[in-house]
């Protein structure tokens, strides 16, 4: 079974998000995104589920997305769950 590239993505995105900031608050969010990319990957640690994205889904790799995405967030902005454009 191999995940959509668009999830894969979009999980990827959100990890790399987490982990750049290196603040405490959000240790259970990066921990949950660790969990996600594991699950779609079928890997037990974050290198290797990093490795697998690499055979998956190169494009992912790449520095910053090639086109915008919608993702669904809950920002105070737009309301909880609403989607909107990640640039």
């Amino acid at each position: 079974m191999v995940p959509d590239p668009a999830v894969l993505r979009q999980a990827l995105d959100h990890y790399l998000a987490l982990s750049a900031g290196g603040d405490p608050a959000v240790a259970v969010t990066a921990q949950n995104a660790v969990y996600t990319l594991c699950v779609l990957t079928g890997t037990r640690t974050v290198e290797e589920a990093m490795s697998a994205v690499r055979v998956l889904c190169p494009e992912s790799m790449t520095t910053g997305p090639s086109r915008p995405r919608t993702s669904i967030v809950p920002t105070a902005e737009s309301g909880s769950g609403q989607p909107e454009t990640v640039t």
